[in-house]
């Protein structure tokens, strides 16, 4: 597949395969491509993480306790491997 990406972007590639990153234009899209990937992963797991500290702490005064999904299956005699 031809893609035109425009020359700052071909001058990024080049600079990568200069540098010894990558062996060739390709290597050096499916390199970034992965890259791209695990930052936004990285970023969905941050707001999961921002988002369950909010709710800990809108619910911080009413001393609720926390059961972890394991606790909830062990109570309720729930064989997680047939799920």
């Amino acid at each position: 597949m031809n893609v035109n990406i425009g020359e700052y972007y071909e001058m990024k590639l080049r600079n990568l395969i200069q540098k010894g990153v990558a062996a060739n234009k390709t290597e050096a899209m499916r390199m970034a491509i992965v890259a791209y990937e695990r930052q936004i992963e990285d970023e969905e797991a941050q707001m999961v993480i921002d988002k369950i500290e909010e709710e800990k702490a809108a619910l911080g005064g009413k001393k609720e306790k926390w059961h972890t999904l394991d606790e909830v299956f062990r109570q309720n005699k729930i064989d997680r491997s047939k799920l």
